[in-house]
């Protein structure tokens, strides 16, 4: 009667083990795909102008070109999200699209001058946004594995552009609830067609854009210390961004 009570007991105390363990994995998972955007230090552009000076704690860098069709974002450039200024100029000027970049230049703590895309409303990019049709934005996530999440409103674009990147040897996967850019909110999708495409690139991808795989401004700096997967991929959004709007 013993023994049967103690291996009772023994599958008991197992079931509820694993049990723990199951639960836990799946708290991991919703806490994943649901977590909350970051706090920001400010609530929006007009907060943050008042509170810092530009080109001394950031910038901004606008071209606008012939083609109003696209536009192409870094809202969180320079020293705040590394690496995707730098990648959307090249694409800017490798499909001759409209680019608006916000770059921190603080010489520590550039997070602090993170606005989330539902929430950066700088005069200028609304401005530059209403007069496009489609907008591509880059983005970086802190995530060590080499991926991309893609994300946004336009499904076919989005879906064109991962189909390239792939190409390219680049691990696409779709993005997280919390990083989707499908809000209405999100600056990406206040254009024309009320619709545009999200790409975080994670940091283990961002510093193989770079020489040393330093994300440091020195680095970044000087076209010198980019390496060729910057302009592969900089060269498949272009193409999956043309292929998609050739079809429009």
């Amino acid at each position: 009667m013993k023994n049967i009570i103690n291996t009772y007991l023994y599958y008991l105390i197992m079931l509820i083990i694993v049990g723990i363990l199951l639960a836990s994995l799946y708290f991991l998972y919703v806490w994943k795909n649901g977590q909350p955007e970051n706090q920001d230090h400010y609530k929006n552009f007009t907060e943050l102008k008042s509170d810092t000076k530009e080109h001394r704690d950031w910038k901004v860098n606008a071209k606008t070109t012939n083609n109003k069709d696209i536009l192409v974002t870094a809202i969180h450039g320079g020293g705040i999200e590394p690496g995707t200024s730098e990648l959307a100029k090249i694409i800017s000027k490798k499909g001759d699209f409209n680019l608006y970049s916000f770059e921190g230049l603080l010489k520590t703590n550039n997070q602090k001058l993170h606005i989330t895309s539902t929430r950066f409303d700088d005069p200028k990019l609304i401005k530059m946004t209403n007069e496009s049709n489609e907008a591509v934005s880059i983005h970086g996530i802190q995530e060590q594995k080499k991926v991309v999440y893609i994300g946004g409103k336009d499904k076919a674009m989005a879906k064109s552009i991962k189909k390239e990147l792939e190409k390219e040897g680049f691990n696409v996967e779709k993005s997280p609830q919390y990083v989707n850019g499908d809000s209405s909110n999100n600056v990406i999708n206040k254009n024309d067609t009320g619709s545009g495409v999200q790409l975080e690139i994670s940091t283990q991808y961002r510093k193989s854009f770079f020489d040393n795989s330093s994300l440091s401004r020195k680095t970044r700096e000087n076209t010198s210390n980019y390496k060729q997967s910057i302009y592969d991929f900089a060269e498949a959004v272009t193409k999956g961004v043309k292929t998609q709007t050739h079809k429009k």
